[in-house]
């Protein structure tokens, strides 16, 4: 298949304009690149490694709708992976609207050499006025080429300013803020413990550290003694359920404000986002919990800010069912396509959201992965949305469906034995999940 070749997807009901997609948001001919700037030149604090990366500036490539152009890498559109991909029906765009970087940006460029090279291609590719990022570089050259103004977002997204918009009362008690990671590590305040520490810039767990013990603490102090942006410390919740909560606001000041999904989001033990849970009966419990305080009183209020598109908000419960907003993600998340697909009746049963590795060839991927992973097969556990292939090591995004725990625990067993990679798959066959 050419991938010159113009895909019909009349077929997909994703792209009809009354599904939701990243369309229903955004005005016709928005640019949309969801990516991570490497380290702070976006004034987020980032980690992700540049082949994750490629993998997360494609997931919108299967949620964007007929109105969005979608910028990507250029490995992410190699010809087996779109192949693979459309072989699975997992792609909701034309190949015309789909802006690709130029191959020299290889996994092998890290660091300010990468920021460069992405805001030099991005300034002769992109148009005047069109472009939105996940988390926007700052960069002179691609200030005129911005929809909404970047020092927006990245205000938005700093917790510091989640007060602005969030009640104080669902907001965990602050203990301290320091000026940078340098103010952090001289610091002799005594820190309450348990607490958690976390650069105030910073998304999917990256610059988040759970401090439990003096231990704990002396060694966040010590990895975050370099970060140039600030280091807030925050009351520690004893949680008994960490959601994620999907919502929209259309850049139509007339039509509705959303949420979209509610999930369980899955972490690592230092904060780090690893995947979500989406069980359709707790999604209808919370959003009947959570819909008034959203709707009425804290998106709107996001809105009079000037800002719109897809977001969500890392919400804790603790033991006595109180809710606490401890973060804000201005942008598409790990979940937005898992919810996007359950709210368009895709997707009709719970899931779990995980990224994987598979080594092997690509008849072997076929057999093992995209089997139970293709459309309408009676066998299907897997939603693919977004993949990439180097040296026979096919990195993706997916979702597995189950009708159970104890389906799930069967099916993520299947997986493993398949020769899939995933910490969140183990967890659940050890039991973790």
């Amino acid at each position: 298949m050419s991938l010159t070749k113009t895909i019909s997807r009349k077929e997909d009901p994703l792209s009809a304009n009354n599904k939701i997609t990243l369309s229903r948001y955004f005005p016709k001919g928005t640019q949309y690149f969801y990516a991570y700037p490497a380290e702070e030149a976006s004034h987020f604090y980032n980690a992700v490694p540049p082949e994750v990366e490629e993998v997360v500036a494609a997931r919108p490539l299967s949620c964007c709708g007929p109105n969005v152009k979608v910028i990507c890498f250029a490995e992410s559109l190699k010809q087996k992976s779109w192949e693979m991909l459309n072989d699975l029906n997992a792609i909701n765009i034309e190949r015309k609207n789909i802006l690709t970087l130029p191959e020299k940006i290889t996994t092998a460029i890290k660091g300010n050499e990468r920021n460069d090279l992405i805001c030099e291609s991005l300034s002769k590719m992109v148009k005047k006025g069109k472009l939105l990022m996940a988390q926007p570089f700052l960069d002179a050259r691609l200030k005129s080429f911005y929809q909404i103004p970047p020092q927006r977002t990245i205000w938005l997204n700093d917790k510091r300013n989640l007060s602005s918009f969030i009640p104080q009362q669902f907001l965990p008690r602050r203990y301290f803020e320091f000026l940078d990671g340098m103010c952090f590590h001289e610091t002799e305040e005594k820190v309450p413990l348990p607490c958690v520490v976390k650069v105030s810039s910073s998304s999917s767990g990256d610059g988040v550290r759970i401090c439990r013990t003096k231990k704990d603490l002396e060694e966040a102090k010590h990895e975050f003694r370099k970060i140039e942006g600030m280091i807030i410390v925050d009351e520690y919740i004893n949680i008994k359920k960490n959601l994620g909560v999907q919502f929209g606001i259309p850049y139509d000041l007339k039509k509705p404000i959303e949420i979209i999904g509610i999930h369980e989001q899955l972490t690592s033990k230092d904060g780090a986002f690893l995947g979500g849970i989406l069980d359709l009966e707790e999604e209808k419990f919370y959003r009947k919990k959570l819909s008034t305080l959203l709707i009425k009183k804290i998106l709107p209020e996001v809105q009079r800010k000037g800002w719109y598109g897809i977001g969500g908000f890392d919400v804790l419960v603790d033991k006595k069912g109180k809710f606490h907003f401890v973060d804000a993600n201005f942008r598409m998340t790990g979940m937005t396509t898992y919810d996007f697909l359950v709210r368009n009746k895709i997707i009709k049963k719970s899931l779990i959201s995980f990224s994987g590795l598979f080594h092997g060839n690509e008849s072997e991927f076929r057999e093992k992965i995209m089997k139970i992973a293709t459309p309408k097969n009676k066998d299907q556990m897997l939603f693919i949305t977004a993949l990439t292939e180097k040296n026979n090591m096919y990195r993706f995004n997916a979702a597995m469906i189950f009708d159970n725990k104890r389906q799930m625990k069967v099916n993520a067993k299947k997986l493993i034995e398949s020769g899939v990679i995933s910490e969140v798959m183990s967890q659940v066959c050890e039991g973790k999940i």
